[in-house]
């Protein structure tokens, strides 16, 4: 926790001096958005501070239920929300900007327990001057964990490997953003500091998370990195913004130890507006962190580490959408 307040009170007090600002005018998509940087401005901005807050929310719900139904199935309950919410501003060359996107999805088939098909809490916050154009100096902080307990599911046993702040990864960068246009951004950080949290004594959890056996039988539960990265993101609305995509990419490598593995995280998003309060969409997520290991367990019931893959998700959702 001491870690946590250090790296804190590091960005408050970089960010102290953006007292007053005027946020960009913002894409509708929150966390795309709010990570993408800021673009120039030609008008003269006001002394007062005027900030630029908003978001979206969605509802996905879905049921199938059987009844003397001769080709069989099995009834089946969903339900999935999510969440972006942005608040920035800026003035002159100065700009601070704040997002978290949230996600929670439950599925319930037969008369099996209920199970997550969807847990992501991502919060960040970045502060930059302008240095010259389009580029700016700039400082991030990025928290990421998920809500609730997780399990790994096969055919013989259940296998938890999660759970809020179980793990939790905080990361502190300073570096570059090159912002030409509102729709395209890049953060190049020379220096970034990755800490992995696991508020858990649960070996799985600890091994899942890249907390090594030696670190776990010493009562060890966080881990320290130092690197450099880059973020891309990209996005875009089509017909008065009715169709909209985002995507970020982060790329992150950890100068002490194996530097030319990567971890490489990617999120994509694209939705369509059907009607003023109904949309589709479609998100993919991709990762791979080349310390996070994939644990399943033999015929004996012990733990067996087996070494990193890319992991992927994927969802389509139909349902309530709101923006504001």
């Amino acid at each position: 926790m001491k870690y946590i307040l250090v790296l804190t009170t590091i960005l408050s007090v970089i960010s102290f001096p953006a007292h007053t600002q005027e946020v960009r005018d913002a894409v509708k998509g929150a966390a795309a958005t709010a990570a993408t940087g800021v673009g120039r401005s030609t008008e003269k901005l006001p002394d007062t501070l005027k900030w630029k807050r908003g978001g979206d929310v969605s509802l996905n719900f879905s049921q199938i239920s059987f009844s003397n139904w001769a080709a069989g199935g099995e009834n089946s309950l969903a339900l999935s929300s999510s969440s972006n919410l942005f608040a920035n501003y800026k003035k002159n060359k100065m700009i601070w900007e704040n997002y978290a996107f949230m996600a929670y999805g439950v599925v319930k088939a037969g008369d099996r327990p209920s199970v997550k098909n969807s847990d992501q809490i991502n919060i960040g916050s970045r502060v930059g001057y302008q240095m010259v154009s389009n580029w700016f100096y700039t400082a991030a902080l990025l928290g990421k964990t998920q809500f609730a307990p997780g399990y790994k599911y096969t055919s013989t046993d259940t296998l938890y490997t999660s759970n809020f702040l179980a793990p939790a990864y905080l990361f502190l960068s300073f570096g570059l953003d090159y912002k030409p246009s509102s729709k395209l951004s890049v953060s190049f950080s020379p220096i970034m500091g990755k800490a992995t949290f696991v508020n858990s004594n649960s070996e799985a959890v600890l091994l899942a998370s890249g907390i090594t056996r030696k670190k776990f039988d010493e009562g060890k539960r966080s881990r320290y990195e130092f690197g450099g990265g880059i973020v891309f993101n990209l996005n875009g609305s089509y017909f008065s913004k009715r169709v909209t995509y985002s995507s970020q990419l982060e790329l992150f490598s950890n100068y002490i130890e194996k530097p030319q593995n990567l971890d490489v995280v990617w999120d994509f998003q694209f939705r369509v507006a059907l009607s003023k309060f109904i949309s589709s969409g479609i998100r993919l997520n991709m990762m791979y962190y080349d310390n996070q290991k994939i644990i399943t367990k033999d015929t004996e019931g012990n733990l067996v580490e087996n070494g990193a893959k890319p992991q992927m998700k994927q969802y389509f959702e139909i349902g309530l959408f709101y923006g504001f």
